[in-house]
């Protein structure tokens, strides 16, 4: 590691001397005098400094690295300092590494917001994961299984659709055993409702008894959606 001292008396017989530093040598410089931290980061605002410290005489140590090529002019307060730094590459490889001598190519380390990429991946994935619950919880949702049945009723596969439609969305809700048959009345479940389907069937067992699909349909739509608002005001 090279190193040049900066102070009130010292500054001037050093600039009298050649120095020269390769690409990415650590260089260290003693600064003395009336001066602060943040006026020597500002200097050295284009270098990538690996330390800063306050030594006990008042003085600052800095460590820094640059990476641009040609004669570096760094102004420290009313001082002047002119580092010369210099290329490792031979002569044979410059059309290898001609890029690199070119000072507007010149690299800047910089910090990449790690946290703030990963916190914006975690936030899609959460998103992305409410969406697929909030298809599955609908897909669920025993209103939607019904809408969805009802919507495959037709003239000739009402009789056992809409009674079927009707059985299945009150087990869903209640818990009951409908479609195996027990027809009990569990609130709000009314005897009425439980005449309707008992009449379905014996439509469904009597082909040549015929009726109203369309009325029976919308009957049907009128049982679920009394019970939907019976099931929301209990909550």
């Amino acid at each position: 590691m090279k190193k040049i001292v900066i102070g009130i008396f010292l500054l001037l017989s050093l600039l009298s001397f050649s120095k020269e530093y390769n690409i990415g040598d650590k260089i260290t410089l003693k600064i003395e005098g009336v001066i602060n931290k943040s006026e020597i980061e500002k200097a050295l605002k284009d270098y990538k400094i690996s330390s800063l410290e306050k030594g006990k005489d008042g003085s600052y140590i800095v460590t820094f690295s640059t990476y641009k090529v040609g004669e570096n002019e760094i102004q420290i307060g009313d001082k002047k300092l002119k580092i010369d730094v210099v290329s490792t590459i031979e002569p044979s490889e410059k059309e290898i590494y001609e890029a690199l001598s070119n000072p507007n190519n010149t690299y800047i380390e910089t910090d990449y917001p790690h946290m703030g990429i990963l916190a914006t991946i975690a936030g899609i994935i959460a998103v992305i994961t409410a969406f697929f619950m909030h298809l599955v919880d609908r897909a669920k949702n025993p209103y939607i299984i019904f809408k969805k049945g009802m919507s495959k009723v037709n003239e000739s596969n009402w009789k056992e659709k809409i009674s079927l439609e009707l059985r299945r969305y009150i087990d869903n809700m209640y818990g009951t055993n409908f479609l195996g048959g027990e027809y009990k009345i569990v609130y709000p479940i009314t005897e009425e409702d439980i005449d309707f389907i008992k009449n379905m069937d014996y439509l469904k067992f009597a082909p040549n008894r015929d009726g109203d699909y369309l009325e029976y349909k919308k009957r049907t739509f009128e049982i679920v959606e009394r019970l939907r608002k019976e099931k929301k005001n209990s909550v």
